[in-house]
Order: C-alpha cells, then structure tokens, then sequence
C-alpha cells in the first residue's frame, strides 16, 4: 500500500485550525454576551411598554378610566415599587383595586432590573379619550420618564444598560436608550 494514497490531516494542519477556531471564539464570546444582554433589556422594557399600551387600549375599548398601578400581591403597592410588576384594572372613581375589577396582572422584571419613574408616582390613569395622567405623586403628566436599569448598569455606560420609556400626555410612548445622568440607575 502506497502513503500517498492515505487521506486525513497532518498534526501542523490541525494545530493551525484549532488556533484559528480558538481566536475566533475569543472574539465571538464578548459580542454574544452584548446581544444577549441587549436582547433582555429591550424585552424587559417592552413588558412594560405592554402592559401600558394594554392599559390604554382596554380605556378607549370600554370607554372607562382604566389605571396600570405597581403591583403588590393582589393590590396596588402603597409604595410604588414598579419591578415588583403590574396590575391593570377598570377604576369606579376610588383609584383602588377593588373586587371585579381586575383586567390582567403583569409579572415583576427578572431579578436585578429596576423601574424607577422620574417623579413619585403611584398609579397612570387612562382616560377613554387615551390620554393619561399620573397619580399618587404630583398629579398631572406634562411628560413622564420610567427608566429601566440592567442589574450592570451600576456598573457606568447607562446608554447601554438601561431604557428609558417616555409617556407623553397623549398616552404615547417611546423607547429610547438610557441617558448618562449621575444616580440614574
């Protein structure tokens, strides 16, 4: 049996590859960790865009006041705690979640993640027109900003770890990355 007939791979050639495919994988790591953290932070934010969207639709749909408001166990939270999840319901006028009146509930942001309005604020009340107003705080919405903060965002560099959700009076809101101002997060 003649050598030159055997095929296969010399161990030079074999180094060579596993060096390429070791440097490509150095590289290819950090860039893949950055999508996976990017794609959880904008699903982390589009919850809660959803949750306020939903609100909003479900105000002009039954033509009531209808009120997103953090979420403690069955109920508002006293403190408003917006990671802690939303509670979505029809309001009778009491600004309280009262038995019936319930649409959906929203869970919290995975562990780490905070949502922290600009200004103190308990409830968003939507109007069947669809525009909304803030409560438990100041009262009106002239323009209102939640920032949602990645667990890394302590870490600096908010434009990349955090969003911030932008209510205007109208109801619409926008999503824009997170802006670099000492304490945000």
């Amino acid at each position: 049996m003649d050598c030159r007939d055997l095929k296969g791979f010399t161990l030079i050639e074999l180094l060579v590859v596993l060096a390429i495919s070791a440097t490509l994988l150095f590289l290819a790591i950090p860039s893949f960790s950055d999508l996976i953290r990017t794609s959880h932070l904008a699903t982390q934010s589009h919850n809660f865009v959803t949750a306020a969207n939903f609100a909003r639709h479900e105000a002009i749909k039954r033509n009531k006041h209808v009120l997103i408001c953090a979420r403690a166990q069955q109920g508002c939270a006293a403190v408003a705690v917006w990671g802690d999840g939303w509670i979505v319901f029809v309001d009778d006028g009491n600004n309280k979640v009262d038995d019936g009146e319930v649409i959906r509930m929203f869970d919290p942001l995975s562990a780490g993640y905070s949502l922290q309005p600009n200004v103190v604020v308990g409830w968003l009340k939507y109007y069947p027109n669809g525009s909304v107003r803030r409560g438990g705080g100041s009262g009106g919405l002239p323009l209102m900003t939640f920032r949602l903060c990645a667990p890394s965002a302590a870490d600096g560099n908010l434009k990349e770890y955090s969003r911030e959700i932008v209510i205007n009076a109208t109801g619409r809101m926008r999503l824009q990355f997170g802006r670099e101002i000492a304490g945000a997060c």
